[in-house]
């Protein structure tokens, strides 16, 4: 994986084999957890998620997109997050219809974040173990979501996921909610391993016409937008 740094903001990215800059193709946007916080990369690079990611990049030919949160939580690197997803959204070889959002732990909570502030930038959106804010569930209904939670998890209480896929649900979305009875925090090892995520989270595709200058609620967009909703 390359390092990169924009404005301050460290991330590492890695390009499917036979990359070319006249193609077009998805991008995943993986955020990491509070365990990879650090100055350096280096614990992020060893994590199993972003092994795991990468191990099926080739095959499923996605460009992997890996900010470093260096301290504090995603919330305080998330205007720098937003303007390095909005640059990278606009590379020519990225396919900004099929931009797909992804984190665990702490990096659930930044998915969820981001993902309420700007969901008409993501085609889909894979949250693990994370929680977000249920009172802007309204902005996240056009979303397609999938969430991730370990019903002995000690550290992120499952409520959390719960209480938002309940609220996105309540008011006309589509948010599942995946619980393993079995596991506790560390659930994103099972989920990043399951080749059906893959499929699922790289099926979708968001809508062509929209207007970036528009309300992120999406009221106006409809289900048949999107492909598999």
């Amino acid at each position: 994986m390359e390092e990169k740094i924009f404005e301050g903001l460290t991330y590492l990215i890695s390009y499917p084999k036979g990359f070319h800059e006249d193609k077009k193709y998805p991008l995943v946007i993986l955020l990491h957890g509070a365990g990879s916080r650090e100055e350096t990369t280096e614990s992020l690079r060893e994590h199993i998620c972003l092994k795991k990611l990468l191990e099926r990049q080739d095959k499923r030919g996605y460009i992997l997109l890996a900010p470093l949160c260096k301290r504090g939580t995603w919330n305080e690197w998330m205007m720098l997050l937003v303007r390095l997803v909005e640059k990278y959204r606009g590379i020519s070889y990225i396919d900004e219809t099929r931009v797909h959002l992804t984190g665990y732990s702490m990096g659930g909570y930044g998915t969820w974040a981001l993902a309420t502030l700007y969901p008409n930038w993501f085609a889909s959106a894979m949250p693990i173990c994370g929680g977000g804010l249920p009172g802007f569930a309204m902005n996240l209904v056009n979303l397609p979501i999938r969430a991730f939670h370990g019903l002995r998890d000690q550290t992120v209480d499952p409520i959390e996921s719960l209480q938002m896929a309940k609220a996105i649900n309540l008011q006309g979305g589509h948010a599942e909610l995946i619980l393993f009875p079995e596991l506790g925090h560390n659930c994103f090892s099972r989920a990043y391993s399951d080749e059906e995520n893959y499929d699922w989270l790289l099926s979708f595709t968001a809508p062509q016409d929209r207007d970036l200058t528009e309300d992120p609620s999406l009221s106006r967009y409809g289900k048949k937008s999107r492909k598999n909703f």
